[in-house]
């Protein structure tokens, strides 16, 4: 199986993540695909495989160099922003210009330039009513298409390990990794961007849940008596600066996300995540979240907003910094193969992001899909088969 068509069959599977379940994964869904995964990986006979109740996979494979083990790894989710249902991808043979989706939408050049650089190559989109799923899927089926390559063809290659996560989307992915289990003491978390880019470097990030109890009067008799739970979100939520929103801040930049509201005149909800690379940053923008609830509660005489803040993850360079055989490791294979390479923080966090904290330093490397999470994404497949080829050099003996 090639690796476009092994793409393919893993984005024609539903595997939206959903909300987070104590002894299960998010949703049942994704766990058609784990059992697809688990049977193609059995049949390339590893030493070790083992599913857990969350439906993550660890398949060992003895190598035969002196080389330590390492771990790749990808997930099996996608993110519930948009839909993963009835995905239709097409393959297009890119030649410039922008690329019609459907009647209604496009993937223009004006508003993705990174098409520029697919210029002679396949790219694979959607019909514009799903996103694509190559986050990560096309992790996946890089690593699956080096693996298959190295282990059919009898290729000498070092002590592997393959674990395929669960609820990566939704920040739960590595506490469902049995770390008992886990042999490696490093590996790579396959699910970047540009080919280009290697990332040792994360967002540290918080959720920040946004409860508002308001008075509810009869619009007809309201003055000076309705508190309205909506209005009061909308005021907590223009307190914070407006341009540090992700459509206003790039590279380095931090931002405050609203990811979801519900209300009304009694009572209202929103999700919001905060994210940073500077952790004296972040808490300064945790801090001002607090002071602008605590300033609105004392003008309307009570405790209106409460705000649940947690962290998520943190800057995974912190870790990573303290590892630099590493990112000599990955900087030897780019070098070996005449690849072009630059770091790039990650506007996001990865399953590394927690795992290095734990005893697994993960860098994070690309795979070719871009605009993730949304209707807009694609995957530009001779990055794809590009990171297949680094993927397969990281493996060999």
């Amino acid at each position: 199986m090639d690796i476009l068509k092994r793409f393919l069959s893993y984005v024609s599977i539903e595997s939206t993540a959903g909300d987070e379940k104590e002894s299960t994964c998010s949703d049942e869904k994704m766990l058609v695909l784990a059992d697809k995964l688990l049977d193609e990986l059995q049949k390339l006979n590893p030493n070790e495989i083992s599913i857990n109740q969350f439906g993550v996979i660890d398949a060992k494979f003895e190598g035969n160099s002196s080389k330590p083990m390492i771990a790749l790894l990808a997930h099996m989710d996608t993110s519930p922003s948009a839909s993963d249902k009835d995905v239709k991808a097409s393959v297009v043979d890119y030649k410039g210009g922008d690329i019609k989706l459907n009647d209604s939408l496009s993937l223009t050049v004006k508003d993705f330039p990174t098409l520029n650089q697919a210029i002679g190559h396949q790219v694979i989109v959607t019909d514009g009513t799903t996103l694509l799923g190559g986050d990560d899927k096309a992790g996946i089926a890089i690593i699956m298409d080096a693996l298959t390559s190295i282990i059919e063809g009898k290729e000498n290659h070092r002590p592997l390990e393959i674990i395929f996560t669960t609820d990566e989307e939704i920040g739960a992915d590595a506490k469902h990794v049995s770390l008992d289990n886990v042999a490696s003491k490093y590996g790579y978390t396959v699910d970047g961007g540009d080919y280009k880019y290697l990332s040792i470097e994360s967002f540290t990030a918080y959720s920040m849940n946004v409860m508002v109890s308001g008075k509810s009067i009869h619009p007809g008799y309201a003055k000076d008596k309705l508190v309205n739970a909506s209005n009061v979100f909308i005021r907590f939520f223009n307190a914070l600066p407006e341009y540090l929103r992700p459509e206003h801040t790039e590279g380095r930049e931090p931002f405050y996300h609203l990811c979801s509201f519900s209300g009304n005149e009694d009572g209202a909800k929103a999700e919001m995540i905060v994210r940073s690379f500077d952790d004296v940053q972040i808490n300064q923008m945790l801090d001002l979240a607090r002071l602008s609830a605590k300033r609105i509660n004392d003008s309307l005489g009570y405790e209106a907003i409460t705000l649940d803040i947690k962290q998520s993850y943190r800057n995974m360079r912190v870790v990573l910094d303290k590892y630099p055989e590493i990112q000599k490791e990955i900087e030897g294979v780019y070098k070996a193969l005449g690849l072009p390479y630059n770091y790039v923080a990650v506007r996001g966090g990865t399953t590394g992001s927690q795992l290095s904290f734990v005893g697994l330093p993960c860098p994070n490397i690309g795979t070719g899909d871009y605009n993730c999470h949304g209707r807009f994404e694609y995957v530009d497949l001779d990055e794809m088969k590009t990171m297949a080829r680094v993927v397969k050099l990281l493996m060999k003996a």
